[in-house]
């Protein structure tokens, strides 16, 4: 009988900084995602330059990112994207408030041949990303509808990989 290797942990990547306004969410949701999922996923807080993302997960893993973005819809709007799906458009409004935002550095591990398992990008609309700012109300609401959507997910992912 083969015995299979145990796959890593899903592993949740909050981006942002919790002192400039709605960019809080990423960290946000992660802490709420450990102290709801911790035995089940393992977390992580990405701020500033993403460049080394990809250093951040295994090839064999399922990631989620979770990061406050910009594309015109309404404040506190959540929308997903799957990253292994097809190659993201630099230029689509999807950038963070980073140097290096998630879509730059997820198309670098895509032609460095690193992208996990499977990668979905959980995006957060936000108004505010000032020093200092307070989380948008709008924005405070999602935290709990993308906690609960991320631990649907790491359903889904035990399931692929029995």
């Amino acid at each position: 009988m083969e015995i299979k290797p145990t796959p890593p942990k899903p592993l949740i990547i909050g981006v942002g900084n919790r002192d400039r306004g709605d960019d809080a969410i990423g960290p946000l949701v992660v802490d709420a995602v450990s102290e709801r999922f911790g035995d089940r996923c393992l977390t992580r807080i990405a701020e500033g330059d993403l460049s080394d993302l990809s250093l951040y997960w295994q090839q064999d893993q399922d990631v989620t990112i979770i990061d406050a973005m910009v594309s015109g819809r309404p404040p506190g709007h959540v929308f997903e994207i799957d990253a292994i799906e097809g190659k993201l458009e630099i230029d689509s409004g999807l950038l963070s408030s980073h140097g290096v935002g998630v879509a730059e550095a997820i198309e670098l591990a895509r032609v460095l041949g690193r992208l996990p398992r499977n990668l979905i990008i959980i995006g957060v609309e936000a108004v505010t990303f000032g020093q200092f700012d307070p989380l948008t109300e709008e924005v405070a609401v999602s935290v709990d509808r993308v906690v609960d959507r991320i631990g649907r997910l790491m359903d889904v992912y035990v399931w692929r990989s029995r």
